[in-house]
């Protein structure tokens, strides 16, 4: 089995809409069973509703209008990460908003998300481990700190960057993950 470490720069809009915020970025590394990297995906997504990037999400990715206007849609994006999975692997991503995020993008695109039903938690595997506060997560700036794991702040908020420091994290913890508890959604 493969663990791919995924993470999401969305558009996240600063007023309320239906329309859930939009992937913008998506950032995945491979790992295979001994925890070696084999493979990594990176790739900008056009957004289709709100195709303007807002000013706090460019601020904060560093992430610029061109990247996504010269992208690729969604739907064609999902297609190619979906062959970059393959058969047997698990998603893992730091807390559960990149994974309702993917799914709801899916669902705006009318996407089916069976690939997507089942992902490891590492932010609340993280807590757990660590014995956080109850209630508590730590941030993934705040847990590679936990851990000694050097940061490049200037780096932080691109989606491949994140997927990498979160694989680090889930390689330092690998031993003491609860795979029982597996988050199986529909």
């Amino acid at each position: 089995m493969n663990y791919i470490i995924f993470d999401l720069e969305l558009n996240s809009k600063p007023f309320k809409n239906k329309i859930p915020n939009e992937i913008i970025e998506i950032g995945a590394v491979k790992l295979n069973n001994d925890l070696e990297i084999i493979d990594r995906f990176q790739s900008f997504i056009k957004p289709k509703y709100f195709s303007k990037l807002f000013s706090l999400i460019k601020k904060k990715t560093n992430i610029k209008q061109v990247d996504i206007d010269n992208s690729d849609s969604f739907k064609s994006i999902i297609r190619s990460f979906k062959e970059w999975l393959g058969e047997d692997y698990l998603l893992c991503c730091w807390g559960y908003d990149d994974y309702y995020h993917i799914k709801s993008n899916c669902k705006l695109h009318n996407i089916k998300s069976s690939w997507i039903s089942e992902f490891l938690d590492i932010q609340k595997q993280f807590s757990r481990i660590h014995k956080l506060e109850k209630g508590k997560t730590a941030s993934l700036s705040n847990a590679l700190a936990l851990c000694c794991i050097e940061i490049n702040d200037e780096n932080m908020h691109r989606a491949d960057i994140d997927a990498e420091y979160t694989c680090k994290l889930f390689i330092n913890i690998f031993q003491k993950l609860d795979f029982s508890s597996i988050s199986i959604k529909k």
